[in-house]
């Protein structure tokens, strides 16, 4: 598949806003007019100077982009967005539960971040960063180029609501479902709000978990709650993702998630490459 697959580099500051501009017009919505009007998840604050873009297309379809920082330490920053992913935020208003990458993405990242090595690497840059999850596409680059670990910044939680029944030992609560359109619930001093779509559900524990001083334990009876009312109102649901990052409510999420069930299914790494050699596979 890697021979299918082709590489685009491009150096102008416009790349990353052309290759958006493909994936608004494929989801049928008006161009962006301005790179602040595109918001991928691979943002992350300022990683330094735009260096250029790595594009990754077959048969004339793009697969996905990595975007090149200067950090100002010898060393160069990557960050990527994958097609269809970006396209399913934009028809459903957020990335929802991720159903995973295809054959297809995972080896155009790998060509795609093993071109970006090179590119650093002839720049003059000693090290390449990245991040993503240990089992995507990022994590598929970081084994194949031999890139390690620095840190672990965020897990999936995920459980499937069909097999799922209530852990013992959570205290009683009291809480309601908000009123449609939102999914979710509220009450003990805390809301809780899930995307659905089709057969996945999706929490970004950041934006849709709100419990201020909140105990765990509470907390892990109301993501119960939560589980529990997809199961009985959305029976095709089969899987629900938690995004739980470090920093997060005061701790609470990550000790309250496996009280309720939930069990780390990827984790969100930085990863880095030492550039002191270059790249020896011969494929793009």
């Amino acid at each position: 598949m890697k021979r299918d697959i082709s590489l685009e580099w491009d150096s102008d500051p416009g790349a990353d806003l052309r290759a958006a501009t493909e994936v608004y017009a494929a989801a049928g919505l008006p161009a962006p007019t301005a790179p602040s009007d595109v918001t991928t998840s691979a943002d992350a604050g300022d990683p330094g100077d735009r260096i250029g873009t790595v594009r990754a297309r077959r048969g004339g379809r793009l697969l996905g982009w990595l975007s090149l920082y200067g950090n100002g330490e010898a060393g160069v920053t990557a960050q990527g967005e994958r097609a269809d992913r970006l396209a399913r935020r934009l028809v459903h208003g957020s990335y929802g539960a991720d159903p995973g990458a295809t054959a297809e993405e995972r080896a155009a990242f790998v060509s795609m971040y093993r071109r970006a090595a090179r590119r650093a690497r002839a720049g003059g840059a000693s090290m390449l960063h990245w991040s993503g999850t240990d089992t995507g596409p990022e994590g598929d680059a970081a084994r194949a180029l031999g890139a390690r670990a620095t840190g672990e910044i965020a897990r999936i939680w995920t459980v499937d609501p069909r097999g799922w029944w209530a852990p013992g030992g959570l205290p009683a609560i009291r809480a309601r479902t908000l009123l449609p359109p939102p999914v979710g619930l509220i009450g003990e001093g805390a809301e809780l709000t899930v995307d659905v779509a089709d057969d996945r559900a999706y929490l970004n524990a950041g934006e849709a978990i709100t419990a201020p001083g909140v105990a765990p334990d509470i907390l892990g009876a109301l993501v119960a709650a939560l589980v529990d009312l997809l199961r009985r109102e959305w029976p095709d649901v089969r899987e629900l993702a938690v995004f739980e990052f470090d920093g997060d409510t005061e701790g609470a999420v990550r000790l309250a998630l496996p009280l309720a069930g939930l069990r780390i299914a990827h984790r969100v790494v930085d990863f880095e490459l030492p550039l002191t050699q270059p790249p020896d596979d011969p494929t793009p």
